[in-house]
Order: structure tokens, then sequence, then C-alpha cells
């Protein structure tokens, strides 16, 4: 019996190290595995970047020409409400300034109408 204390504790023992050794494998393949997984999110997340840098650059253009259109805009109902009021103040002089015109040719009408009539007359 005392030779096989020192073979049971040898079988033990290389038993535990092949167990050991089955453990670190597993281990190994599993930091294996998690290492490209980390690579693929890192590519992932670097697609994302890049992605989220595109549309914000593109959103910060699209902000400029908006605050651009709008001050055109905006400098567009200024002129409008600025010609408004400068046809609003001429209006009233044109509207007079052509009754006086057509007043003064219906006047001169009328006197080569009357002057016409006297050359007929006359002959």
């Amino acid at each position: 019996m005392v030779d096989q204390a020192p073979q049971d504790r040898r079988a033990q023992a290389l038993a535990e190290i092949r167990s050991m050794q089955t453990e670190l494998m597993e281990a190994h393949s599993k930091i294996d595995a998690l290492e490209r997984e980390l690579a693929r999110s890192q590519d992932t997340l670097s697609l994302v970047a890049e992605e989220r840098k595109t549309y914000r650059d593109d959103s910060l253009l699209f902000r400029a020409k908006l605050i651009e259109l709008a001050t055109s805009m905006a400098n567009i109902g200024m002129l409008t409400t600025t010609a408004q009021e400068i046809m609003m103040t001429i209006g009233p002089l044109t509207t007079s300034q052509t009754q006086q015109q057509v007043a003064q040719e219906s006047s001169e009408a009328s006197k080569l109408l009357s002057n016409l009539k006297a050359v007929e007359a006359a002959l």
C-alpha cells in the first residue's frame, strides 16, 4: 500500500495538471474570442464616429445655409416694406399728376376741336 500512495498522488497531481491545462486553454480561447470581439467593436465604434462626424459637418453646413437664407428673407422683407412705403408716398402724387394731365389734355383737345370746326366753317 505504501507504493500505491505515491502513484495515486502522482496520478492525482497529473489529473489536476491536465485539468488546469484544459482550463488554461479554455481561458486562452475565451481571451482570443474577447479580443476579436473587442477589435470588431472598436472598428464599429470608429465607423460610427466617422459617420457622426459626417452628419455633424453636414448639419453645420445646413445650419449656415439656413442662417444665410433667413438673413436674405429678412432683407427681402425689409426691402418690401421700404418699397411699400415709397409706393404709398408716391401713389397719391402720381394719381394727382395723372388727373391734371388728363384735364390739360382734354382742354387742349377741346381747343383743337373748336379750331378744326372754325376751319371747316371757313371753307
